[in-house]
This record gives structure tokens, C-alpha cells and sequence, in this order.
């Protein structure tokens, strides 16, 4: 059924018109049927009671009071509409103005007179033999028949033509938002990366439909502004490794090597193998976690036991490197996420604070409850970041001049971010004075 409705806007603005005017139809239809049977409801009940009231006549003073009284209704009540025919036993007409001929006892719908009325009757056998019919005047029903469909044909029209401006005008609303949504789409297309879907100022549906795909396109466009850096920054940070290996291996082959030399030439080659394939399995598991589709095995997880788990893992190698490591946890806290990458997330802000601070440096993990959110951060008192390059250290393969000497990719806090965004959080960095400050906020499940 649903898939017979037209879908252009022109159908469907064509479809609600119809619909307007099928509806007005049988509203109409319904309204005059039940005025019409109302009126013949009231003119039954007007030609009973004078019915009834002539029959009193009869019962008190005969059938001659019976033609008094047809003479004096007739005489005053002319107007009324009402009209009466009496008859004896032999079909002579004793009383009564109204020119047909006398119909069969009970109801008639129709009677027709000579003089062109007609009107609705109810005729009554009397004990002696004698017709009485009541008969009234059929003309104000048509009357009101008349000028309730005209009425009718009136506000049809009108609801037509409301209907029918009202469907174009929604039909060109939805067209003209519909191009604007079009236009930005082959804009986009043709190359114009950062053009957008208008929006409008007053909210709306459609204002909210342009804000759901303005925030699709600008996660698409940093997606791809992110595969161009990671594939310029993977050519470059590859070929540092690549040339170490090369060069181990031109040495090894214009030697004449022992089989001890020979076996340690190996072991540096496969050293700089391991790192090449450290940064692929880097860069393959921020990609895995950006996609999203880890959030399918999230799971109500501790975060008070997960963080507590990677302090003890790594506290001992961190003050053996002279650095102190304070916990401050709120007890239970429980998130809907993945308990793996929680722990890479945490594990990287503990290393990368160890990794780019003095020994003697202080590293605090703080863990805390705000409402129906959960506060983590890892700060450290060394030398921090500029706030310029808060940003420039969160992609992949970024590093500053100063880290450059240091063991390392660049991707520990570009995973930590893509692990944040998975669990609908960001990562933020802030100047801790002194220091640096990394902390997201996670939405809790008690």
C-alpha cells in the first residue's frame, strides 16, 4: 500500500488534495443526511400532533366537529402549510382544501396535489368508516435541503482551495528546502569540501535535519583530511626506519661478516622491523576504534577497577624512573564502554606524561563523579604544552621539536583520542601550571 503513493512532491501535494476533498465530500454527505432526517423527523412529528388533536375532535363531537374543527385550521392556519382531507364511508369528501386524491391509511412520503405541492401525509381510518389525512407542506424542507447544500458547495470550495493552496504551498516549502540540501550536495561533489547545508534561524525540522548533516560532513571531512595527514605522515615516518634498515642491511652485505656479526645485523633488522610493524598495528587500531563499531561490545564496565588495574601495572616502572604516581579515584564508577580500551586510553596518558616530563615529575590520575558524568583526567607538573599546539599533538604522527629525540610515534595521544570519541567523549588538553592537563568527560550508568 505504501509503496503505491506517489513519491514526487507533485503527487503527494496532488494526493493531499484529493484526500481534503474525498474528506469534505463525506463531511458534507454525513451533515445533510442528518439535517435532512432531523427535518422529516420534525414534520412527522407536526402532522401527528395535529393528526392526534383532530381525532380528539372526532371522539368528543362526531365527525361534524371533526369538520368544524378542519374548517377552522384551515381558515387561520393556511400559511402553515398544513393541509387536511376528510372523506365519509363513500369516498366524499366532507372537509378539507387540499386537492388530491385521498392516499391508503398510514404514511406517504409523496403526495401530490393539483395545484403542484407536494407534501409528506399520514392518513387514519376512522370506527365509522370515514379518511381523515394531515398532510403538511414538503417545500421548507427542500428549502432548507437547498440552502444547506449550497452552504455545503460553498465551503467545499473553500476547503478545495485552501486545501489545494495549502498542499502547493507545502510542496514548494519542501522543494525549495529540498534544493538547498541538493545544491550543497553537488557543491560538495564537485569538490567544495567545506561548503554546508543552510540553516535556517527559527528551529525546525528541517533546520534540525541541516545540523544532523553538517555534523556528518564535517566528520567526513576531517576523515579525510585525517587520510591524507596519516598517508603523508606514514610516507615520511616510515622512511626514518625504512633508511636505518636499508642501511643495516647495504653495511651487512659489503662486509665479509662472521656468523656473530652476521647474527647481530639481524637482530637490528628485525628491531627495525618490529618498529615499522608497531606503527601499522598503531595506525590499524586507531582506525578500528574511529569507526565505531567497537561501541557494539561496549558493556556496563568499572572504570574505579579498570584505572586502578593500570596504576599497579605501571606504577612500579614509573618511580623506578623517578617519577611520583597519586590516584584520587571516586569508588564505582560505572560507564557503558570497553574495559580494553579504557585501559590503552588510561595507559597512554600515564606514558606519554612519563615520556615527555623530567624524572622527579609528579603524575596524578583523578577520577570523579559530577552528576550523571564521570570526570577523568591525567596532569602532570612538567614542562606542558603550548595552548597553540594542543590540537597539533592530537593527530597522528605529531610531535614536538623537543620530542623528537625520544623513542616514540606520535600516536599515543591520537589513540587516546580516537578511544574517547568512541565513548562519545573528547579529549581536552589544558595548561595544568605548570604542567599539562588531559582529561574527557564519560557519561555514567550509576
Amino acid at each position: 500500500m505504501i509503496r503505491s503513493l506517489p513519491r514526487s512532491t507533485a503527487g503527494l501535494v496532488a494526493l493531499v488534495a484529493v484526500a481534503l476533498a474525498v474528506t469534505t465530500v463525506l463531511l458534507g454527505f454525513v451533515v445533510y443526511s442528518v439535517s435532512h432526517e432531523a427535518l422529516e423527523r420534525q414534520l412527522d412529528h407536526r402532522i401527528a400532533v395535529e393528526t392526534h388533536g383532530l381525532l380528539a375532535l372526532h371522539r368528543h363531537g362526531g365527525l361534524y366537529a371533526l369538520e368544524t374543527g378542519i374548517e377552522q385550521r384551515e381558515a387561520t392556519e393556511r400559511s402553515d402549510g398544513m393541509g387536511y382531507i376528510l372523506e365519509d364511508a363513500q369516498e366524499r369528501r366532507l372537509a378539507g382544501a387540499l386537492r388530491a386524491t385521498t392516499p391508503q391509511p398510514g404514511w406517504l412520503e409523496f403526495l401530490h396535489s393539483e395545484d403542484g405541492r407536494t407534501s409528506q401525509a399520514l392518513t387514519t381510518r376512522l370506527p365509522d368508516g370515514a379518511r381523515l389525512t394531515v398532510a403538511a407542506d414538503r417545500a421548507p424542507i427542500g428549502e432548507i435541503d437547498l440552502a444547506i447544500l449550497k452552504a455545503f458547495g460553498v465551503a467545499f470550495s473553500l476547503m478545495l482551495a485552501a486545501g489545494v493552496a495549502g498542499a502547493w504551498l507545502l510542496g514548494s516549502v519542501i522543494r525549495r528546502r529540498l534544493a538547498r540540501i541538493n545544491a550543497a550536495a553537488e557543491a560538495i561533489i564537485d569538490g567544495d569540501l567545506a561548503r554546508r547545508v543552510p540553516r535556517d534561524p527559527a528551529p525546525n525540522e528541517f533546520d534540525d535535519l541541516a545540523a544532523t548533516l553538517n555534523r556528518m560532513l564535517d566528520r567526513n571531512e576531517a576523515l579525510l583530511e585525517n587520510l591524507q595527514q596519516v598517508s603523508s605522515d606514514i610516507a615520511h615516518d616510515m622512511r626514518t626506519p625504512l633508511a636505518r634498515l636499508r642501511n643495516v642491511l647495504d653495511a651487512a652485505m659489503r662486509q665479509d661478516l662472521g656468523a656473530d656479526e652476521s647474527k647481530q645485523v639481524l637482530v637490528h633488522a628485525s628491531r627495525h622491523g618490529e618498529d615499522l610493524l608497531d606503527l601499522f598495528a598503531a595506525v590499524l587500531r586507531i582506525s578500528e576504534v574511529e569507526s565505531f563499531q567497537v561501541r557494539a561490545a561496549f558493556q556496563p564496565t568499572n572504570l574505579t577497577e579498570v584505572a586502578e588495574r593500570c596504576i599497579d601495572a605501571l606504577r612500579p616502572d614509573v618511580e623506578a624512573g623517578g617519577y611520583t604516581l597519586i590516584a584520587d579515584l571516586a569508588p564505582d564508577v560505572v560507564l557503558d564502554g570497553d574495559r580494553r580500551l579504557l585501559s590503552q586510553l588510561i595507559v597512554n596518558l600515564i606514558e606519554n606524561a612519563a615520556r615527555h616530563t623530567p624524572p622527579g615529575s609528579t603524575i596524578q590520575v583523578r577520577l570523579a563523579l559530577a552528576g550523571d558524568h564521570a570526570d577523568l583526567s591525567v596532569s602532570d607538573n612538567g614542562p606542558g604544552i603550548p595552548a597553540d599546539r594542543h590540537v597539533f599533538v592530537l593527530r597522528r604522527f605529531s610531535r614536538l621539536e623537543q620530542s623528537r629525540h625520544k623513542p616514540g610515534n606520535g600516536l599515543g595521544l591520537s589513540l587516546a583520542a580516537a578511544i574517547a570519541r568512541a565513548h562519545r567523549a573528547e579529549l581536552r588538553l589544558s595548561d595544568a601550571d605548570p604542567g599539562l592537563d588531559v582529561s574527557l568527560r564519560l557519561a555514567t550508568i550509576r
